[in-house]
Order: C-alpha cells, then sequence, then structure tokens
C-alpha cells in the first residue's frame, strides 16, 4: 500500500469518527433542553396502547357530551312545559275575564235600559216637583221605618264620664218599666243642628224590639212632670221629655203643626208611631198631618176654638 493510499483512509476514518461524534452531541444537548426529537419511532405494542389510551378519552370526552345535551334539553323541555301550563292559565284567566266582560255588558246594558225608563217617566210627567216630593217622602217613611224601635229622650243634663245605661235604668226603675242590659241595643247623645245650642244634647235609646219601645215611652209619658229631682241627680231641676225618634223632616213639620194648632186653639197635637196627629178638642176628629200642604186643614176644616 503507498503512502498516499494510507493517508486517504485515514482521512475517512477520521472524517466519519468526527461526524458520528457530532450528531451525538447535538442529541445530547437537544435533551438537556428537554426539547422533542425530530421523529419518534414507537415499538407496536407501545403505539396499540396509546391507541386505546385515545380511544377511552374520546369516549369519555363523547360521554360527557351527550351528558351535557341531555341536561341542556331536558332543562329545555322542563322549561317548555312549564310555558305551555303557563300559557293554559292564561287562557284560562282571559276566558274569565271575558265572561266577566260579559256580565259587567249586560248589566251596563240592563241599567241603562232602566235609567231610561226612568227618564222617559220623568220626562212624561206633568209636575217633576210632585214626583221628586213623591221620592222624598218614600225615603223619610224608610228612615222612620229604620228609628220604629227607638226613643228620644230631651232635656236630660250631661255629665262628664257618664253612664247613660245606668240612667236609663234608674229612668225605668221610676216610672215602673224595668229593663234588662239585653233590652238595650244601643245609647248616646246626639249632637243639636245649632252647634250653638246651651241644651243638653238629646239622647237616643234603641230598644231590643218595637213593643219594648211602646211599653217604655208609654209608662214615661203616664209620670207626668218626670224630673231630674225624681232620678236623684243633683243640680239644678230639668223636667224630662220622651218622645218618639222622628226624622228631622218631621221634627220641623211637627214644629209647624204645634205652631198652627197654637195659633187656632187647637188642644191636642201628638204624635203616635211617627204620624203627627192633631184634633180641636174633646169631640172633634183626628186629623193627620203627613205635609205641609195639610197644615191648611187645621183651619178650614176645623177653624179656632174659643
Amino acid at each position: 500500500m503507498s503512502l498516499n493510499n494510507t493517508r486517504t483512509k485515514q482521512n475517512s476514518a477520521t472524517r466519519f469518527s468526527n461526524k458520528s461524534h457530532g450528531e451525538m452531541s447535538v442529541d445530547t444537548a437537544l435533551k438537556e433542553k428537554g426539547s422533542s426529537p425530530d421523529y419518534v419511532t414507537l415499538r407496536k405494542g407501545v403505539a396499540d396502547q396509546n391507541v386505546l389510551d385515545l380511544r377511552s378519552e374520546f369516549h369519555s370526552f363523547q360521554e360527557k357530551i351527550m351528558a351535557s345535551m341531555k341536561e341542556f334539553f331536558d332543562k329545555q323541555n322542563n322549561k317548555i312545559t312549564k310555558f305551555i301550563e303557563d300559557f293554559e292559565d292564561l287562557k284560562t284567566s282571559i276566558q274569565f275575564i271575558n265572561d266577566k266582560y260579559d256580565d259587567l255588558k249586560n248589566q251596563t246594558e240592563e241599567i241603562r235600559s232602566r235609567l231610561f225608563e226612568i227618564e222617559k217617566t220623568y220626562k212624561s210627567s206633568q209636575n217633576k216637583d210632585d214626583l221628586i216630593m213623591e221620592v222624598g217622602n218614600k225615603l223619610d217613611i224608610l228612615e222612620l221605618n229604620s228609628r220604629q224601635c227607638n226613643i228620644e229622650i230631651v232635656n236630660l243634663p250631661e255629665k262628664g264620664n257618664e253612664n247613660l245605661i245606668s240612667i236609663i235604668e234608674n229612668i225605668a226603675d221610676v216610672i215602673k218599666q224595668p229593663i234588662n242590659k239585653y233590652d238595650v241595643v244601643a245609647i248616646h247623645r246626639v249632637p243639636h243642628l245649632n252647634p250653638k245650642s246651651g241644651r243638653p244634647k238629646n239622647i237616643i235609646v234603641k230598644f231590643a224590639n218595637r213593643m219594648l219601645r211602646d211599653n217604655f215611652l208609654s209608662a214615661a209619658r203616664k209620670e207626668k212632670g218626670l224630673t231630674t229631682e225624681k232620678l236623684q241627680m243633683p243640680g239644678t231641676i230639668h223636667k224630662l221629655y220622651f218622645n218618639e225618634h222622628l226624622t228631622l223632616k218631621r221634627k220641623i213639620l211637627f214644629r209647624e203643626v204645634r205652631e198652627a194648632a197654637k195659633k187656632n186653639g187647637f188642644r191636642y197635637t201628638w204624635i203616635k208611631h211617627g204620624s203627627i196627629l192633631v184634633r180641636a178638642n174633646d169631640t172633634s176628629p183626628v186629623i193627620s198631618i203627613r205635609s205641609g200642604e195639610d197644615l191648611s186643614k187645621i183651619k178650614s176644616k176645623n177653624g179656632p176654638v174659643n
């Protein structure tokens, strides 16, 4: 072998050795830095295990997705079911309102029809004042009927912290018409029409029934001259008056009747069951006064008594 050939072989071996050493150093540097190599060569057993792991993860992910979707759709179904139920309730409510509206509409039409008839009657009346007076008289009768169990005590002095129940029981003992606590439904004072009046406020007593009222009122009137002295009430002596509980309209009319009767010499004026009655003397007929127009009966039919 020549010298040149020997050197050529040595150089080739040296280059091969250097190349090998260079590649090994590059791999070691990459491993130290934690970087992945450009390619990975796996054995067959390792590859199969990785595929199985991937399939397992995919199935797990798929199950989670399906469970999430099922939960989502269940919630939506519940919402839709609730919406349908609410919608049905709303339909029922709307139907109820429609029915009520129809009822109200019918009632309105009925009232309108009645008002139309009343208006026709009112317009066709020859004397509207007579119609108004007739309505007023009917209302007065209704109010009077609501007071048919009441009496009115006049001129009884007022005192602070007075016990009206004890007072009425005391009066009942004096007139010999005893009552118990169940006979009196209510008792109270009422203010005067004129607030400047110095007289005591009248007392209204409501009895349990009309018979009790009539018996008590009759006994009180028979006890003529009943005063606060007889009731053993201290202070100035006052005479008491017991009347039926009249409406304001009848009170005013009764005052006018008394004035007309006194002017024309009539001897008797009184009230019985809400009716205002007058009589000229013991033998003359009894006259019932129902309105101001009846005052003329005191003058025209009987005339003054000398």
